[in-house]
């Protein structure tokens, strides 16, 4: 299996602002900025799990605490602070784009 995701994500090459773990949908708290690289497999060139990365790691304990899925593949490359981070797409504070 490679890409999973054919076409580059909407906001690949954006800021898109992350959804904080006290914060609800649309309220007026600042958030923090990633900036998207693209769909986490599309820059890997196979899914996400497959790789080994710091990141990736990062990610898995992060969304085992959140709750956020592991098994699918909405899951995003960005830089925060110019650190890599993958994020679920569930952490993007939609609402503010």
């Amino acid at each position: 299996m490679s890409v999973v995701h054919e076409d580059p994500h909407p906001y690949a090459g954006h800021p898109v602002p992350l959804l904080m773990k006290d914060s609800t949908v649309g309220d007026e708290k600042p958030r923090p900025m990633l900036l998207v690289e693209d769909w986490a497999d599309r820059v890997y060139g196979q899914p996400w799990r497959r790789q080994r990365s710091v990141a990736v790691l990062l990610y898995v304990a992060r969304a085992q605490g959140l709750a956020l899925p592991i098994t699918d593949h909405n899951v995003l490359l960005g830089r925060l602070a110019g650190i890599p981070l993958l994020v679920h797409t569930r952490e993007i504070d939609w609402s503010r784009l």
